[in-house]
């Protein structure tokens, strides 16, 4: 009876670090620097170099993205992670374009999807218009 309530109390432990092991495989973190590109489809398929540094706590995100050429919106950002699912707003330049929303999925290294941004109110009646296009980063 000794032997198989220990054999039982291994096999329990066993099972335990085993699921452990596959949560912390299902989700990827998003702390970190992360590189890639955004393609802004609205003004003719213009492409800037993209950094993003991620600091995460629990669901929420925080950090600073840099649009490295032509595209405007560098800035802080704030967000959440569902799942694979993850979300950020970042400031834009304030003057012409604010809240820019990040939406994408995070698998394997790879952050990608769609981001909308929105002009200011005084932008807007200058004829600004929202603005749409596709990212890609690979956490580095």
């Amino acid at each position: 009876m000794y032997a198989v309530l220990t054999m039982n109390s291994f096999f329990k432990s066993c099972m335990m670090v085993a699921g452990a092991c596959l949560l912390s495989a299902c989700s990827d973190s998003a702390e970190g620097v992360w590189l890639g590109e955004c393609c802004n489809d609205t003004i003719g398929g213009s492409k800037s170099g993209l950094k993003m540094s991620v600091n995460q706590e629990g669901d929420k995100l925080q950090g600073v993205l840099v649009l490295q050429d032509s595209l405007y919106g560098s800035g802080h950002f704030v967000g959440y992670v569902n799942g694979k699912d993850v979300t950020i707003r970042s400031e834009g330049d304030t003057q012409t374009f604010v809240n820019i929303t990040w939406t994408g999925k995070m698998k394997d290294g790879v952050y990608k999807g769609t981001y909308r941004v929105e002009p200011t109110p005084s932008a807007a009646l200058l004829g600004k218009q929202v603005q749409r296009g596709t990212f890609i980063m690979h956490k580095q």
